[in-house]
């Protein structure tokens, strides 16, 4: 459903218009009350654009992101003084240590600095840690963008005569905006090309910009014309030679990016504006010339670019990518070059930030993305690698143009203006939205700021107001004393829901090139509270339980909370969960169902997905067993908020009964439904109940 469009107001203190907490007999609010119908209406809307809501946490690519305002509205009910539990309250964590010991995309870090709190952030992987580290500290933006004024000028004189083309109409000079190739397949009596679709672009007066079939030449027509003759050129619908009648292959025995061929340059003239033309000679040569510096091999530490073995790099073993650079054409290839080369000269307190810009720029320069365009509602020419969570392969690859000068999805320019500007600007004055007389609308809170002082130490932390500490660290042995945290508020890997360590090499294996000291790049990702296989649950129980643990001893007592959300349609996720949280001796103070997920992001459309989270609020056990939470006969799976509602109450139930483990395993599988035989996840597991239908 659109939204109103938000209009722009500013608030001091404390405003009336949400649900306050009450304060709770030991002073943690969030025991007693929470605002979930306020929550539940931010994360509907902040779900559509994520991005757009926390740009300042936005700076790097990441997995499973959760909603800001849910965790604002979670931290905001720890604050001590009941009236600054207000959501659009300023402050409220003065002098508390909140840690997150999973730090992932950041979100607790950011949300609880806001509040004045001093945060601890750890995390096993170096790219959360790079990225909280760069998007905490607090820099003039005048002074980041004289250095990437200075860092794209250097780099377009090295690149952009590599992407230079010509206008078919004047044929004067033009710049390439992007190319697009197809695949070589190879059948028992030919090499043919293969494309998504041989309609590029659809205009609104119903013309369509076309490629042809027989000579690879561009043209328009008002209707698609039928193909006559020999093909060379097919749809990825055209599975079978015609001649032949033989399949057509991938050609795995070469290296990825010599298995697509160059058909269409979209460029930029100065007079005539964008066109689409077939690649022509003078392209070619250009082609060709980044193509012999490639292959003399003198330009990426192609020993370090290994691609391992793991769930999701095993669908790139498996078309025999065994190299990252191979998914890269040469002349992106040259951008990863120059770009390590350059930033070798940056100052190192701009050199994180600048690092992660190029290594998040290449999600959208490889030839793993593909061409989206043809619609003539034109959404982005782009779909970027990670558009479903997993590696595709295009049919139709698209190879953009890192430093071309227009404002368009995926350049270094364009990601500068997101990713940089607009963070360092929203993190100066943060922007929450606001439902204002039937319309939501745009609230400046002043007076906060997201981001802080920099520290190293536990008591560099405690005697500095305003400041983050952030870790690379095996969670389940941290540098902290006992009973040093206030609150530890986290968001953890759901099971099995994205095996994002291992996604992350795809960006880990340049960041290490461009950073070695900022990080411990030899860690093992194994490591990683994620069930790779649906064998693993005793390794995510582990991992899981020893940072609980980890967790309970830090804890101040009385009042110290772990709170995470969590959902999951599989018993086996709960199930680890549970005994995870028993062996580390919590018990479950209360739970809240809250909104979670956009319903039509394409990673879970159509995928009869959980849309809500369960807010778990549990505190260490202390004297003898209690029994706040009754059992259930059965979990409900009648809608997506009523089943996360019941796991998480037979999660409290759980660990209040004096169960062995064995007996809390019968009381999950007893009462947990299978999926509804019509889901589209039962159906393609034959019934079985299949992994995170969200993730």
């Amino acid at each position: 459903m659109p939204h109103p469009q938000p209009q722009q107001l500013a608030l001091d203190g404390v405003e009336a218009g949400l649900a306050t907490a009450a304060p709770s007999p030991d002073g943690v609010g969030i025991d007693t009350a929470f605002p979930v119908d306020t929550v539940n209406a931010l994360a509907g809307i902040e779900t559509f654009n994520k991005h757009l809501f926390r740009p300042n946490t936005y700076l790097h690519k990441w997995w499973a992101r959760r909603s800001g305002t849910t965790f604002r509205a979670i931290l905001k009910q720890l604050a001590d003084d009941p009236a600054r539990r207000d959501y659009y309250a300023m402050g409220g964590l003065e002098n508390k240590v909140i840690l997150d010991p999973m730090m992932g995309g950041g979100t607790t870090v950011h949300e609880a600095i806001r509040l004045g709190a001093r945060v601890i952030g750890s995390d096993i992987d170096p790219i959360p840690v790079l990225q909280a580290r760069a998007s905490l500290l607090r820099l003039p933006l005048a002074a980041k963008a004289a250095v990437f004024q200075q860092f794209v000028e250097q780099l377009s004189a090295r690149l952009a005569p590599l992407f230079e083309t010509t206008c078919p109409t004047c044929q004067g000079s033009a710049e390439a905006q992007f190319v697009l190739y197809g695949i070589k397949k190879a059948c028992a009596c030919r090499t043919a090309l293969m494309v998504n679709s041989l309609a590029l672009r659809e205009e609104a007066d119903g013309r369509v910009v076309r490629l042809a079939p027989d000579t690879g030449e561009v043209y328009i027509s008002a209707t698609p014309r039928d193909a006559v003759g020999v093909l060379t050129i097919y749809e990825k619908s055209a599975r079978i030679c015609p001649d032949c009648q033989q399949p057509f292959a991938e050609q795995k025995d070469i290296p990825y990016w010599q298995r697509y061929a160059p058909l269409v340059v979209v460029g930029q003239c100065p007079a005539h504006g964008q066109f689409f033309k077939a690649v022509d000679d003078a392209d070619r040569s250009r082609l060709a010339a980044a193509e012999d510096v490639y292959l003399s091999r003198a330009c990426l530490p192609f020993d370090t670019l290994g691609v391992p073995r793991g769930p999701k790099s095993s669908d790139l073993l498996a078309r025999g990518v065994t190299n990252y650079a191979d998914l890269f054409t040469p002349r992106q290839a040259l951008y990863l070059t120059h770009a390590h080369d350059l930033l070798q000269a940056v100052e190192p307190a701009h050199r994180e930030w600048l690092a992660l810009l190029v290594s998040t720029s290449l999600e959208f320069n490889s030839l793993l993305c593909g061409y989206k365009g043809a619609d003539k509602r034109r959404p982005g020419a782009i779909r970027h690698v990670f558009s479903h969570h997993a590696y595709s392969f295009p049919y139709t690859a698209l190879e953009n143009n890192p430093v071309f000068s227009g404002a368009t999805s995926g350049t270094l320019g364009r990601l500068y203006r997101d990713r940089i500007v607009a963070a360092t600007r929203w993190a100066s004055a943060p922007i929450e939205r606001k439902y204002v007389n039937g319309a939501w609308q745009k609230v400046t809170l002043r007076g906060e700021v997201d981001g802080g002082q920099r520290v190293t130490s536990l008591d560099e932390l405690q005697a500095t107001p305003n400041s983050f500490l952030v870790m690379q660290q095996d969670s389940s042995r941290l540098p902290l004393p006992d009973a040093s945290v206030d609150h530890v508020v986290t968001d953890p890997p759901y099971f099995d829901s994205v095996q994002y360590s291992d996604l992350a090499d795809f960006f880990r294996v340049w960041l290490r090139w461009f950073l070695p000291d900022a990080a411990r790049w030899d860690y093992d990702v194994g490591d990683s509270a994620v069930a790779e296989t649906a064998k693993a649950g005793a390794k995510y129980q582990a991992v899981l339980g020893a940072i609980w643990r980890e967790a309970h001893r830090v804890l101040k007592r009385p009042n110290g909370r772990l709170i995470f959300t969590f959902h999951h349609w599989r018993p086996d996720a709960w199930l680890h969960l549970t005994l995870a949280l028993k062996h580390a001796d919590f018990r479950l103070v209360t739970t809240y169902t809250v909104h979670s997920e956009n319903p039509i992001s394409v990673h879970i459309r159509q995928l009869n997905a959980l849309k809500h989270d369960s807010i778990l609020v549990l505190a260490p056990k202390a004297g003898e067993p209690t029994s706040a939470w009754p059992p259930l006969d059965r979990i409900t799976i009648s809608d997506s908020h009523t089943f996360c509602t019941d796991c998480a109450h037979l999660l409290g139930y759980c660990l209040d009964a004096d169960l062995t483990d064995d007996e809390i395993a019968q009381v999950w599988r007893v009462r947990f439904p299978l999926l509804p035989p019509d889901s589209p996840r039962r159906r393609r597991d034959g019934g079985k109940r299949g992994s995170d239908l969200e993730n």
